[in-house]
């Protein structure tokens, strides 16, 4: 895909609808797009905040806790905005899964307070909102929830994230992280994670094929597995 075709795909999905043309043509003029092959890394400044949209691919925003352990903060999808903090306590990276069509756009483009950039300032907040919401999410998940709670609004999640990319409702979907990786995003170890993807094939929840392909047969039975609905008396 090249520039005007990601950008417009960035646009049709993401920038309201009275954004006026000078605040458009400003946001296309400072935006770059970057093609990332499996396991490529975003490379940016890292005294800078940016926005990365995903055209296409999936991708992981991981934080460096030291120079050889990276914990995984969030993973991303077609369609999906994402945040890079600036470096900090802590130095952040973006990677793709799968190889992935991303644009680029500085933070401080979104933020300016002119006029113009008012409906961008919008866009940043909501993200910065949802960013915040998947957070406390996390937080709650890794703090109070049983690994099979944690594995099962995580295959909950995604599922409903990747539904674009099934033909039916019901159509198995490529899981584009490793298990490893799910692990780690959970806080389980590999051997916990595998067991409890056994356990749900065995309640019949879910069925898998290798270590990549997932389809959720039981989606309300998956929802009070994960302590989202109510079990019945």
């Amino acid at each position: 895909m090249n520039f005007p075709d990601l950008f417009d795909r960035f646009a049709d999905r993401v920038l309201p609808a009275n954004l006026t043309d000078a605040a458009i043509l400003q946001l296309r003029h400072e935006a770059y797009a970057e093609d990332l092959p499996a396991g490529g890394r975003l490379h940016l400044d890292d005294d800078r905040s940016h926005f990365i949209f995903v055209g296409s691919g999936a991708t992981k925003l991981a934080a460096f806790v030291s120079t050889e352990r990276e914990q995984i903060v969030a993973f991303d999808f077609a369609g999906d905005i994402v945040h890079v903090p600036p470096r900090g306590r802590y130095n952040f990276a973006l990677t793709a899964l799968t190889p992935a069509e991303v644009l680029v756009m500085p933070a401080d483009s979104f933020l300016r307070t002119t006029p113009e950039s008012c409906a961008l300032l919008k866009v940043a907040t909501e993200e910065t909102a949802r960013a915040l919401s998947a957070s406390r999410e996390n937080a709650i998940t890794l703090g109070r929830r049983s690994a099979r709670e944690r594995l099962a609004c995580f295959l909950l999640d995604v599922w409903a994230r990747m539904a674009d990319q099934r033909k039916t409702g019901e159509e198995a979907i490529v899981l584009p992280m490793s298990r490893g990786e799910i692990a780690e995003s959970l806080g389980l170890t590999i051997e916990t994670v595998s067991r409890q993807f056994s356990e749900l094939r065995e309640l019949g929840l879910i069925e898998t094929c290798g270590r990549s392909l997932l389809r959720v047969v039981n989606p309300e039975g998956l929802s009070r597995c994960a302590g989202q609905v109510a079990a019945a008396a």
